[in-house]
């Protein structure tokens, strides 16, 4: 979703990428050769450092974002854990390859169980622990753990490396290359590549495409009907996925970066009334087939202190769109396409 976004969006400002890829099969991969000679897609499996290594031979690369998790389908916590060797792979490579920038496509899930706001400047603590009873009921806390410990890492990755204290003194440095990381912390997504279908207003829109056969009562995230859970999450904030890579794009290509960690979003109001009456502007038909109207929804949502202000303000950038024309823009996109 992030990925194929960020690729489509840097073919657009003519620039070259190379998409990676661990499926035989890939219509996201067909689709993203088709779309641009500016995108190519390279079949590796991110977890073979060597394999990967050949690649940054191959090519010279400028930068590298990494929008790469595994999280939302692991199973066990092995499985999870595939994306620490994934990331430092990538890292280690890239630095030995002269690489200048990497850009993190990270999540604002790494502030869970903190009280707001949810400003960058927030410390985590060493345990991840829920803010309150409700908090430990939505909250995972191994992706919690996950998204800070890889910031870590990634940020690291970002610093001079300094020898350990016991190093013979004046050993030469054998590390003479760091690279620019920046983190990039969003909210919900959605838009072009949504698969899941469990979020409430993915799924409000791929029922407005004709693509799911009922909305009220489908079942969402952690098994709850997608309208009780539409209410749940009344205080995420949702940005456009093309946003988010746009992002990406800016934070990847700056001269300069300012700060290390951005919160970033597309801006839109957060309430689940104005996302659901949004929706109904652009699709007036769907108001007697949705099963609930705006009414049933809150109009009011308490404010995480999550925004994209420090962003906006050290590169200028504001989103292309507005709630409803992101949405019709992503229903164009679903004519066309499975997600």
């Amino acid at each position: 979703m992030l990925g194929a976004a960020t690729a489509r969006n840097l073919a657009d400002h003519g620039i070259r990428s190379v998409v990676s890829s661990r499926k035989n099969v890939d219509r996201v991969a067909d689709e993203l050769r088709s779309y641009s000679d500016l995108i190519e897609v390279a079949r590796i499996d991110l977890l073979n450092a060597e394999t990967l290594s050949q690649l940054f031979r191959q090519h010279r690369f400028d930068g590298m974002v990494i929008a790469v998790h595994t999280h939302q389908y692991a199973l066990t916590r092995d499985k999870n854990n595939e994306i620490y060797p994934i990331i430092l792979n990538l890292l280690e490579t890239a630095r030995k390859a002269g690489v200048k920038r990497v850009a993190y496509g990270g999540s604002m899930a790494s502030y869970g169980g903190l009280v707001p706001p949810y400003s960058e400047d927030a410390m985590f603590p060493a345990e991840v622990v829920a803010a309150s009873a409700a908090d430990e009921g939505v909250m995972i806390k191994f992706e919690v753990a996950t998204k800070r410990a890889l910031e870590i890492i990634a940020l690291d990755y970002g610093q001079d490396f300094q020898m350990g204290l016991s190093v013979p003194p004046g050993t030469a440095k054998p590390e003479p290359h760091e690279l620019e990381v920046v983190i990039l912390r969003a909210p919900m997504m959605f838009g072009p590549g949504y698969a899941a279908v469990q979020s409430p207003l993915g799924s409000a829109i791929h029922f407005a495409a004709g693509r799911l056969p009922k909305f009220a009562g489908h079942v969402a995230y952690g098994g709850a009907p997608v309208e009780t859970l539409w209410k749940a999450l009344a205080p995420i904030p949702v940005s456009y996925v093309k946003d988010n890579a746009d992002c990406l794009r800016v934070a990847l290509t700056a001269p300069s970066l300012p700060h290390k960690i951005y919160n970033i979003c597309s801006g839109f109001a957060c309430s689940p009334r104005q996302q659901l009456q949004a929706l109904l502007n652009v699709k007036p038909d769907l108001a007697d087939k949705m099963g609930i109207v705006p009414a049933d929804l809150p109009d009011t949502a308490p404010d995480l202190g999550f925004d994209n202000s420090r962003f906006s303000q050290d590169f200028g950038w504001a989103s292309a769109y507005t709630l409803e024309t992101a949405l019709a823009d992503y229903l164009d996109w679903l004519r066309d396409h499975t997600h």
